[in-house]
């Protein structure tokens, strides 16, 4: 796994005429099911909202992580505010070689660092954790996805729900008691839930369903 800052230069993996899949399934098929696209869209963006910190979220999606990077393209966290340790990421099926922690200067825009890193087109997916964004600035994101082939998820705030959207989907977590993730799918247009689901500790811990 390597940290580094804003002077990385991400064209030495991989590039844009790799083929990938338009989605990639979670590794949960219940939740694959509930997603409007099936799982988590490629050249897209996903806003997963939820209470701070949002280290917990992180189990939903390393399934995912674990399967791409087998395609020797970078999987980049920027500004992680918990980054996960090599073991855990290890311990998940995931590839430490091809995984990037990118921390934004203080004083520089991150936003900038996120859209470059999905728009390089050597990153199989971006993650970001991005708390002040409008609506333009998300369109930008949503660009930058689709130009680099990057499966983009955005974790935000949950108080960032009510602004505009321009992500394929959005989804709010909240964890449980019990170490449980509660999912719920968002409307497009509007903070209200559409659909929700429970997965428990133990599927989040194994990475397969019950």
């Amino acid at each position: 796994m390597t940290a580094v800052n804003l002077s990385l230069d991400f064209s030495t993996r991989g590039g844009l005429n790799q083929p990938h899949p338009p989605v990639l399934s979670s590794g949960f098929a219940a939740l694959d099911v509930m997603l409007p696209h099936n799982g988590w869209p490629i050249g897209a963006i996903t806003e997963i909202f939820c209470a701070e910190p949002s280290h917990f979220a992180l189990p939903l999606i390393l399934p995912a992580l674990a399967r791409l990077s087998q395609a020797k393209r970078w999987l980049a966290m920027v500004a992680p505010p918990n980054a996960p340790t090599v073991s855990h990421l290890q311990s998940q099926g995931i590839d430490i070689s091809q995984v990037l922690i990118i921390h934004p200067h203080a004083t520089s825009n991150g936003l900038w660092a996120v859209e470059r890193a999905m728009r390089a087109g050597t990153c199989a997916a971006v993650l970001s954790w991005v708390n002040n964004a409008d609506h333009h600035a998300m369109q930008d994101l949503r660009g930058a996805a689709l130009a680099g082939n990057c499966c983009g998820l955005v974790f935000r705030p949950e108080w960032a729900i009510s602004q505009p959207s321009a992500a394929s989907q959005r989804l709010k977590l909240t964890a449980t008691d019990d170490g449980g993730i509660y999912i719920e799918l968002l409307e497009q247009r509007s903070s209200r839930p559409r659909s929700a689901l429970f997965i428990d500790s133990h599927q989040l811990n194994t990475g397969v369903e019950r």
